[in-house]
């Protein structure tokens, strides 16, 4: 049912354009097309051949390459081995 709400959510919102993804991401349009090419960046691309993005779908890209603090690590691993995992 979540998905079906983010999609329509995304209907109402407005699709950017490769200028504004790399204003969003700092990324080059070099690298912002060498990702669509490698397909590890959400795009969308209709049949006139022309590139778009969503915000919110950008957002949670830059957010999937989160790395964790080494103070987190050490939690983690203390939990682990104090068997609260």
């Amino acid at each position: 049912m979540e998905n079906v709400k983010n999609k329509t959510e995304r209907v109402r919102e407005r699709p950017v354009r490769v200028n504004e993804v790399m204003k969003i991401t700092g990324y080059t349009r070099s690298y912002i097309y060498k990702l669509v090419c490698w397909k590890k960046i959400p795009c969308h691309k209709p049949t006139n051949g022309t590139l778009f993005f969503f915000e919110t779908e950008i957002i949670d890209f830059l957010s999937r390459g989160r790395q964790a603090a080494n103070y987190e690590l050490e939690e983690k691993a203390d939990s682990v081995l104090n068997g609260e995992h």
